[in-house]
């Protein structure tokens, strides 16, 4: 399954790059690009795993951004 989600917060290029890398690394995500210029996160990932994925890109995203959101 692939979507797109809205970003709230995200403030710069490089911490956007370490979320997206580190994002990569959870099992059972395919492919996923954040881009800071239009923050937006597209992300793809097993269907039948997909919430508890996003809830693992969330705790991952915290670390670097604490102040993120990500509009589901």
């Amino acid at each position: 399954m692939k979507k797109k989600f809205k970003l709230e917060n995200l403030d710069c290029a490089n911490c956007a790059a370490k979320m997206e890398n580190a994002i990569k690394k959870i099992d059972g995500v395919q492919d996923a690009v954040m881009s800071f210029m239009t923050q937006k996160l597209t992300l793809e990932a097993d269907d039948d795993r997909f919430d508890a994925i996003l809830d693992e890109v969330e705790k991952v995203c915290r670390k670097v951004e604490p102040d993120l959101i990500i509009h589901r």
